[in-house]
């Protein structure tokens, strides 16, 4: 059976641990490691537990002819400027992990010492570059968005013993909402017993992108990935589903709230709820004078709210056991019946 959590650098991510939002750069550096380094520390200030930077080099990516390859060259960073950027990653206090897409790529990414991979959904079928990922020996967590089941349990085979997770979200930019499906967080948790995250590709300029991450954390989301950029009014690459710095800082803010409402037990063991029914509740006291050695019977009794400084004496379920005794003593009204105060 698969783990139920993984260690990403120094965190755990799984059920039981605080949810991992990993600030996702993706190609919003432009091709530039001035700006991918400026993007670093911005993660750090936003509150995100680790950066995500995706590796390629464009004539592994893309045939010559290919419609993109011109955008692709532009922002592919050399090996040099990768190495810089890579180990300032390791030394700022997040987790580093990559998404390479090709073998060289992922050579430099565990030369440079990434924590953990993500396989994005086209190379999920793609059985030898998942193996390698695989034998590096660090986490790996895989992208399911499109991806047909088989290839899914085929890809967690072939981890052959690696940490692994799985990622939900589509790839569209920006994803419509009603294709975010939330409850398939829960559905591939069920089924595979590894960690899940949500890859939220909402639109960035939207509200709704600052609270989606909340509410995949109410469906059980182990991770958070969300796309950022500098200055979204540039609408440079990847802008669609990206945050400017200040909206993810509100964005983790939002999630992590979301978590202590999650909770870790059951509601009645809430210190804050038992104050209140403390204050509030009704409990079972004298109509009006009762006598001493009087026969207590439901309609001399009354259920009110009493002052909590003193004893509460007995809830209005509990009548059972006050009917049919005698009182010990006098009971004024209003006053609340307590055991010692009968027969």
């Amino acid at each position: 059976m698969n783990p139920t959590s993984l260690a990403i650098g120094t965190r755990q991510v799984g059920d039981g641990h605080p949810c991992f939002v990993l600030a996702e750069v993706a190609s919003a550096h432009g091709g530039s490691a001035d700006a991918a380094l400026k993007m670093l520390e911005a993660a750090f200030k936003m509150g995100a537990d680790g950066i995500k930077f995706q590796l390629f080099r464009s004539e592994l990516l893309v045939v010559r002819r290919h419609p993109g390859r011109k955008d692709f060259d532009q922002i592919e960073l050399s090996e040099k400027e990768w190495k810089k950027v890579l180990r300032a990653a390791r030394a700022s206090g997040l987790a580093l992990l990559v998404e390479a897409f090709d073998r060289p790529s992922l050579d430099l990414a565990a030369a440079e010492g990434a924590d953990a991979y993500k396989v994005h959904t086209t190379d999920m079928e793609n059985p030898e570059f998942i193996k390698a990922a695989a034998a590096v020996g660090r986490p790996v967590l895989f992208a399911t968005g499109g991806v047909p089941e088989e290839a899914v349990r085929d890809a967690l085979s072939f981890a052959d013993g690696a940490p692994v997770g799985l990622l939900h979200g589509f790839q569209t930019f920006p994803t419509p909402v009603e294709e975010i499906r939330f409850r398939e967080l829960t559905s591939w948790k069920e089924r595979y017993r590894v960690p899940v995250g949500f890859l939220d590709h909402t639109d960035g300029g939207s509200a709704f992108a600052l609270v989606a991450p909340a509410l995949a954390v109410g469906w059980g989301a182990n991770l958070v990935e969300k796309h950022f950029t500098m200055d979204r009014s540039e609408k440079g690459y990847d802008y669609q589903s990206s945050l400017n710095p200040e909206d993810f800082y509100r964005m983790v803010e939002l999630l992590r709230q979301a978590e202590r409402a999650v909770g870790d037990g059951s509601a009645a063991d809430s210190e804050a709820a038992h104050r209140y029914h403390r204050k509030m509740a009704r409990h079972i006291v004298a109509g009006a004078l009762i006598k001493r050695g009087e026969v207590l019977e439901a309609g001399m009794l009354a259920f009110k709210r009493t002052d909590e400084r003193f004893e509460p004496g007995f809830a209005p379920r509990e009548a059972h056991r006050v009917i049919g005794r005698r009182a010990s003593r006098p009971i004024q009204a209003d006053e609340t019946i307590r055991e010692d105060m009968l027969e």
